[in-house]
């Protein structure tokens, strides 16, 4: 399939490839990399999707006006431009609908749009999250300013128009920043919050909240993290940059003990919800930066059994990657978005006595040229608890 932005857009890199030549450019990506870097690990073959069209769960949306009339769609590569879009391929049908008829509104209304040169205007964006399971959806006006015009015409015909709206927020962001939600938004409508199912659990998560971006590759993601830890029933695990909770808690029935970690306090209340809306009563979170919570954990003499770590494409830290391996776990799970840093992370760990024998890749990102890859590390030498 073809789209008429897509080399102007650059969202979708590899939409111009048939999908199996995707699967295996990006394998080959990954078996580079490996090689330039001297690393003594089997590629797998990647997981493809089976959906790689509408799979998007968050979308965020950018607005311009061309020719007087405001229409919106997606920042163009490497720039603040916007290309106007009426179907993007990424997108849910039902939620392209809604941005369809949003940007109506913003037009119909004369709502301002911000301008960054002069700091001034209003509409910034508009963040949208979709829970594929349930049908919920969640929309969050980003403003320049907290003064929003028509903002109680515009939330009621929404609502009435889209029965599938279970909130909708407003974030105030008035700093000169490309950070999409630089506070914490408020409510205009419903409770803030939205619910979705993933591996047979409910997991409620905010504006904020990280969640992977294709709803069906995850769960393969995390159906293959559980494969490769083989948890006992008598083993703890320590879930850090834990989120909503979403890995930790699908790892809780096969372990006695999961500890959640995550520097967001946010996060860590919605993951202390998702685990009483589940029934698990064998997972604690605690609102701590991941590398101080280890460092204190080494300090009490306290034991897991398997470290758990899916950092931003960043990847991790010199000091994270020192105190992990200073716990001594028998095994540490890496979930990594971006193979370059995740590579550069694996020669860290290798100095300090752990390595991957293998590595695994999920096509969360189909028509994209991201790679969502994980890897198992353990002890190459004996280590003592």
């Amino acid at each position: 399939m073809r789209c008429k932005l897509e080399k102007i857009c650059g969202g979708c890199d590899l939409l111009h490839m048939p999908y199996d030549q995707q699967l295996a450019h990006k394998e080959k990506v990954v078996a580079d990399l490996i090689a330039n870097n001297h690393l003594s690990m089997k590629v797998n073959s990647i997981h493809g999707a089976e959906k790689t069209y509408g799979y998007r769960n968050k979308i965020i949306v950018a607005f311009a006006k061309y020719k007087g009339k405001i229409v919106s769609g997606l920042y163009a590569a490497h720039s603040h431009k916007v290309v106007a879009a009426k179907n993007c391929l990424m997108h849910p049908k039902n939620i392209q609908q809604i941005i369809l008829r949003i940007t109506e509104l913003v037009d119909s209304m004369k709502i301002e749009l911000y301008n960054e040169r002069t700091q001034t205007g209003l509409l910034r964006h508009v963040l949208i999250r979709y829970a594929h399971k349930t049908n919920q959806v969640m929309i969050c006006f980003v403003t320049g300013k907290k003064q929003f015009p028509s903002r109680r015409n515009m939330v009621n015909i929404l609502v009435k128009e889209f029965p599938e709206i279970q909130t909708i927020l407003q974030s105030v962001n008035s700093r000169n920043t490309s950070i999409v939600l630089e506070n914490e938004a408020f409510v205009l409508y419903g409770d803030g919050m939205i619910t979705d199912r993933l591996c047979d659990l409910d997991f409620t998560m905010g504006a904020n909240s990280f969640y992977q971006i294709h709803h069906d590759q995850c769960e393969v993601l995390y159906d293959l993290a559980k494969k490769k830890l083989k948890l006992k029933e008598e083993e703890t695990v320590l879930d850090t940059y834990c989120g909503i909770g979403t890995i930790g808690l699908s790892l809780a029935g096969e372990c006695r003990q999961v500890t959640g970690v995550e520097i967001n306090a946010d996060s860590i209340g919605f993951a202390k919800m998702n685990a009483s809306q589940n029934h698990i009563h064998n997972a604690v979170f605690v609102a701590m930066d991941s590398t101080r919570f280890m460092k204190e954990a080494q300090y009490h003499r306290s034991y897991f059994d398997a470290i758990i770590l899916d950092p931003p494409r960043a990847g991790t830290t010199r000091e994270f990657i020192e105190n992990a391996c200073l716990l001594n776990p028998k095994k540490i799970l890496y979930i990594s978005c971006d193979p370059t840093t995740l590579v550069r992370d694996l020669g860290m760990f290798s100095k300090k006595g752990y390595k991957a024998q293998e590595i695994d890749l999920v096509d969360m990102f189909p028509n994209t040229k991201n790679i969502e890859s994980v890897v198992l590390l353990t002890p190459y030498q004996r280590r003592k608890k």
